[in-house]
């Protein structure tokens, strides 16, 4: 992963490619992600950070885990084939959500719909920029239980701490939803 974000691959805009622009997902991160259907139905993708880098090793290693493979591949990619792929820990798991939903908006995009993550709902986390939409996402899809869980996979509570109790009534009320 480190010689990922030393070198990164894949960076920079496709031509004729469909641009998703992501903002508002990590701190001051924006990234530009573009992809475009080739002829077979391969898939080019290629990326742009603005601000931070923090998300590019993790879209240096998707996109070049991905680029020219069949788009039906992409789509059908998880999060534990991504990291197994590279043989990465569990504990990084999180790091590599963003490169993920990156390409589920720009798939999306590429069929014509609109960004499955664009309204994620009220900022929960102010000092790390988590909405409570991702939140619930996250809850339902990793069927996190715990506080401890839900700052593992979305990062919220783990800077000034202050959304504690928003992040305590959310995972009730999913508790609730699922019950």
């Amino acid at each position: 992963m480190f010689q990922h974000y030393r070198q990164p691959r894949n960076q920079g805009r496709v031509a004729g490619g469909t641009l998703v622009v992501l903002e508002g997902r990590m701190e001051d991160a924006e990234i530009h992600f573009y992809v475009r259907r080739d002829p077979g139905d391969l898939i080019r993708v290629g990326y742009e950070l603005i601000r931070d880098r923090s998300p590019v090793a993790p879209l240096s290693l998707l996109t070049s885990l991905i680029q020219g493979k069949p788009i039906a591949d992409a789509e059908a990619l998880t999060l534990e084939q991504f990291a197994e792929h590279y043989d990465l820990d569990e504990e990084i798991y999180p790091n590599l959500l963003i490169a993920l939903e990156a390409l589920q908006a720009g798939l999306a995009a590429l069929r014509g719909e609109p960004d499955p993550f664009r309204d994620d709902g009220a900022l929960i986390c102010h000092c790390l920029h988590v909405r409570e939409g991702r939140i619930r996402r996250l809850i339902r899809e990793r069927q996190l239980k715990t506080l401890p869980e839900v700052r593992f996979w979305t990062r919220a509570c783990s800077g000034c701490r202050s959304c504690r109790e928003d992040l305590e009534e959310i995972l009730e009320s999913e508790e609730r939803l699922s019950s």
